[in-house]
């Protein structure tokens, strides 16, 4: 079942001059399916964020419709989007967005608290998935006071707690050291596995896209390829490279 769908999404950022416009997605249709884990792939300046941000509902396109659930959230308003972000997306950022003066737990139940959720069912929430991140034992201590490894897993439990349709994430390991990444990518592997979780995942790592099943890549504002994992991780891994490599003409 197709869970989100996008359209001919065209982003240009306007400069001074018109001379100076800047096209960053040129046309960009795209289309995902429950239970998928897609990672998007580019060089720097490829479009990556800004259409992780378009497919959000953070931003919107000059031209182009995203249908998530079957709504077109390029229909909404600001405040429109921001609510149907609030009840049926999670997203991961780099930079984790924690709250440094209330705990873990409290961060991650933000989403619950303005859904106006019980207080049980926090309770109960919170212990599913800070058990399943393993990191029950520290949901009483404040993001600066763990590790950064720590933070992001926080960061992925208050994107899971509300049970999103989908979850987003920009750049998730990108401000994690290799092992700790590897750890990470393997607990959204087993989210998207054993509980059939919808990622869509921008990413410069190669390593964590190869525990996607699919990768897309965009060049110039552009999708020019897509690969698909046939089960042998470290094959996989090595057919990004091959690509990435054939996209910067190296």
């Amino acid at each position: 079942m197709e869970i989100l769908c996008a359209e001919d999404i065209v982003k240009v950022y306007e400069g001074s001059l018109e001379i100076n416009s800047t096209n960053v997605l040129n046309g960009i249709s795209l289309s995902i399916e429950s239970g998928e884990f897609t990672a998007i792939m580019g060089q720097s300046g490829s479009g990556k964020t800004t259409l992780i941000n378009i497919l959000s509902g953070i931003d919107k396109p000059n031209s182009g419709t995203v249908k998530i659930m079957n709504k077109y959230i390029t229909s909404l308003n600001k405040r429109g989007r921001s609510i149907f972000r609030r009840e049926n997306l999670g997203i991961i950022f780099q930079a984790f967005n924690l709250l440094d003066n209330i705990t873990l737990a409290e961060n991650a139940a933000l989403p619950l608290i303005f859904n106006g959720r019980n207080t049980q069912e926090i309770d109960e929430k919170i212990k599913k998935y800070f058990t399943f991140f393993n990191i029950y034992d520290i949901k009483d201590k404040y993001p600066y006071s763990v590790s950064v490894g720590e933070r992001q897993r926080a960061a992925a439990c208050r994107a899971l707690i509300n049970e999103p349709s989908i979850i987003l994430a920009d750049e998730p390991t990108g401000s994690l050291d290799p092992g700790t990444s590897k750890k990470f990518m393997r607990y959204m592997q087993i989210i998207n596995e054993e509980r059939n979780a919808t990622i869509l995942m921008v990413t410069h790592d190669v390593q964590a896209a190869s525990y996607c099943k699919r990768v897309i890549f965009i060049n110039d504002g552009k999708i020019c390829t897509q690969i698909y994992n046939k089960g042998d991780q470290s094959a996989f891994f090595n057919r990004i490279l091959d690509t990435l490599a054939v996209i910067s003409g190296e």
